[in-house]
């Protein structure tokens, strides 16, 4: 486990100071909840604009009816798969994301996470990004929780908390996540720990969703103290 830094007033905090300050404070968030990578894989499909309850009401369905294998989801029915997704919301266009990621699991891994060990990281996000209903954050999702790939997950929540710390957040997910990548490869984090970070930022995210409530929050004394090493 990470040991938190002690800071003086006004000193500059690090992305490594982030992460320990909020397992320190959180304790181990245990995200991505599933019972096998290819549950991860689809639930990081269903969760696209939508709650979480909404995509484990997706997925309970989806394990009553035994389709949750990538072979058998592939050869599941349209219609049928979307009936089973629909409480996940846009489920014509999730159905088709989930057969067309699924076909293309199965060409390039073997349906299995291991399958894809041969393809730099750059060049299976690439691939990923090919696939329809794909975005950034999804790819990233996969990359990281499926494939144990590093990956910077720069969704709202993430946008939310560094902006609050002082980071100039650039728009676009793309940009912000280019412009973090180099500070996580410049602190070493490991792809567990990685992990970890998406799923305390998510949590801690859910809980502190206005500067006012973060400033009430253990990170309301860090507030524009975030110092970017790496321009």
């Amino acid at each position: 486990m990470s040991v938190i830094a002690k800071h003086v007033p006004g000193e500059e905090i690090s992305i490594r100071d982030v992460f320990s300050i909020m397992l320190e404070a959180m304790g181990p968030s245990h995200w991505w909840p599933a019972e096998s990578r290819f549950e991860i894989m689809v639930g990081a499909v269903l969760t696209q604009n939508t709650a979480w309850g909404n995509v484990a009401r997706s997925l309970d369905a989806l394990k009553q009816a035994r389709v949750l294998e990538p072979d058998t989801m592939l050869s599941l029915d349209p219609g049928d798969l979307q009936e089973l997704i629909r409480p996940s919301g846009f489920q014509k266009n999730k159905s088709r994301a989930l057969h067309d990621l699924c076909a293309w699991y199965g060409d390039r891994c073997g349906f299995r996470p291991e399958g894809a060990e041969g393809i730099e990281d750059e060049e299976l996000r690439s691939e990923l990004l090919s696939v329809f209903g794909v975005g950034g954050e999804t790819a990233d999702d996969l990359l990281l929780y499926v494939f144990d790939r590093e990956a910077f997950i720069a969704d709202t929540y993430a946008r939310r908390l560094f902006g609050f710390l002082g980071q100039d957040v650039p728009k676009g997910y793309e940009a912000f996540r280019n412009r973090m990548l180099p500070e996580v490869r410049s602190y070493a984090f490991t792809v567990v720990e990685l992990q970890e970070f998406h799923g305390l930022i998510d949590q801690y995210g859910k809980s502190h969703r206005s500067p006012e409530t973060m400033k009430d929050s253990f990170l309301g004394s860090y507030a524009a103290r975030f110092g970017v090493i790496s321009g």
